[in-house]
């Protein structure tokens, strides 16, 4: 099998559309990485709350109280601007994040519902680097695509957009690849150091028809761990 890579970075998002946290190694079912976008805000009319639609909640962050697992998908300690802490599982999380984002807002861990497209995400550094070639002075941070998978190693170019429609083994696990991942206004805002920056989603419409990584779906879950080997099945 050849081997197109290794996983150079890992990433679980534990509240979706909140700063993610790197791992060195994760359990993966049918649903992803476990854990991964397990809570997220729902707005009165059903909507999930993303930071496509409130930007600020690029200024939180969120972290397990406990690990979970594929039976569990524990409470999540939200980190708020301006330096409050407070657990999902009470009411005080959501008045403050309705309060931050200027609207009602509940708190949902609905397993699986909070997806765009697909369990899993991937992008290449290949692909990060070509993009910083193609649109010269803007930072092309993986944090701004929020993906799980990082490959490191692939060929330059924007090689995982080859790859639709085939099977990739990356450690313990096995995953189809669905389709290419179209970017949003998402990607374009400001997050820790990373400025807001308009040219990011403007090269990828010019350069790539506006897909930069791509969506998988788990056909063998199992686990991973950084380095692990990236072969096409």
């Amino acid at each position: 099998m050849p081997v197109l890579g290794r996983l150079g970075a890992l990433w679980r998002y534990p509240f979706k559309s909140m700063l993610g946290e790197a791992l060195a190694r994760a359990g993966v079912g049918p649903l992803g990485i476990y854990g991964d976008r397990g809570w997220a805000l729902r707005e009165a009319n059903g909507k999930n709350g993303s930071a496509k639609r409130h930007a600020a909640l690029l200024s939180c962050s969120a972290a397990y109280t406990d690990e979970p697992d594929a039976d569990r998908n524990p409470p999540v300690s939200i980190s708020l601007p301006d330096g409050r802490v407070l657990r999902s599982d009470s009411p005080a999380a959501a008045a403050a994040l309705s309060q931050l984002l200027g609207r009602p807002m509940t708190l949902d861990d609905s397993p699986g519902a909070h997806f765009d497209d697909a369990p899993i995400h991937l992008v290449t550094s290949a692909s990060l680097a070509e993009m910083r070639r193609r649109c010269p002075g803007a930072d092309f941070d993986a944090r701004r695509f929020r993906p799980n998978l990082v490959i490191d190693g692939a060929p330059a170019g924007l090689p995982e957009l080859a790859w639709r429609g085939q099977r990739l083994r990356v450690g313990g696990c096995e995953f189809s690849v669905r389709k290419p991942t179209k970017r949003c206004v998402m990607t374009t805002l400001a997050q820790e150091e990373l400025p807001q920056d308009a040219r990011i989603l403007q090269s990828i419409v010019d350069e790539s028809d506006a897909a930069l990584g791509v969506y998988l779906d788990v056909t063998l879950p199992g686990e991973l761990a950084l380095n692990d080997p990236v072969e096409l099945i």
